[in-house]
């Protein structure tokens, strides 16, 4: 028998900036998705689907079993804020303190993928699934 573990488990993962705030613009959304890529890869995870809008953030991951998932989020939230911070050179940004997270299997990541890739298109469209996003109080909406 193999001694590499094999899993397959697929997170949709999403959370808001602090309070709600509309920071995230094209250079917080492109400096923040290469540290989320970067810390991702660190902690043996697999970035498959990755996108923002102005005020929260969608990701869709697998990651492995060892790894909690409130650890995995919680140190890409902070390596990405402090990334952007750094950059800046000063504390501006800031990522709300919780997170939603959905379970999936690998029949529902093609269907995922694409959400996430047309978050900016949902949310102009008023096309938004509920069951998929973050409500206005910070906790996960639900069908």
């Amino acid at each position: 028998m193999s001694s590499k573990n094999y899993y397959e488990l697929y997170y949709h993962i999403i959370w808001t900036t602090k309070h709600r705030y509309h920071l995230i613009t094209a250079f917080e959304e492109k400096h923040a998705s290469s540290a989320i890529s970067i810390k991702i890869r660190k902690l043996g995870g697999t970035l498959l689907a990755c996108n923002m809008v102005s005020d929260h953030c969608h990701l869709l991951v697998t990651i492995p079993p060892q790894v909690s998932i409130s650890e995995f989020v919680g140190q890409v939230k902070g390596y990405s804020a402090h990334e952007l911070n750094q950059i800046k050179g000063e504390r501006y940004f800031e990522w709300q303190g919780g997170f939603g997270v959905l379970s999936l299997s690998k029949k529902g990541v093609p269907f995922v993928s694409r959400y996430i890739q047309n978050q900016k298109v949902h949310h102009a469209d008023n096309t938004t699934l509920k069951a998929l996003e973050i409500s206005e109080d910070d906790e996960p909406a639900h069908p």
